[in-house]
């Protein structure tokens, strides 16, 4: 598999992951509140987004942003307990895929 795609289907996956989680949360009842809504949608689902453009097109300065970018928030969900742990799974492989290409590109 191509680097290209690996890092399309981790960042569609994150973000499908993350609006499943917050749309449908398996702790909670109630709808998720809006100021955490907008925190996630800013810290974690932006980023993935970003980083679905970047792996398509190739370019790892982009990737290592956007992932980079959505790291603090996944590492702050990895000391919760329950599923909110493995968001942190997209940013850090990420950051290895976007080093991959860094390194292909060199050697180019």
């Amino acid at each position: 598999m191509s680097l290209r795609l690996i890092g399309t289907i981790v960042s569609v996956g994150s973000f499908l992951f993350c609006c499943v989680i917050l749309l449908f949360n398996p702790y909670t009842n109630t709808s998720v509140e809006t100021d955490v809504f907008t925190s996630f949608t800013i810290m974690y689902l932006l980023p993935m987004l970003l980083t679905c453009y970047s792996s398509l097109s190739l370019k790892p300065l982009l990737l290592m942003i956007g992932s980079i970018w959505a790291l603090p928030l996944s590492l702050y969900c990895l000391a919760t307990p329950g599923v909110f742990k493995y968001l942190v799974i997209g940013p850090l492989l990420l950051v290895s895929i976007s080093f991959i290409m860094f390194k292909n590109k060199r050697t180019s």
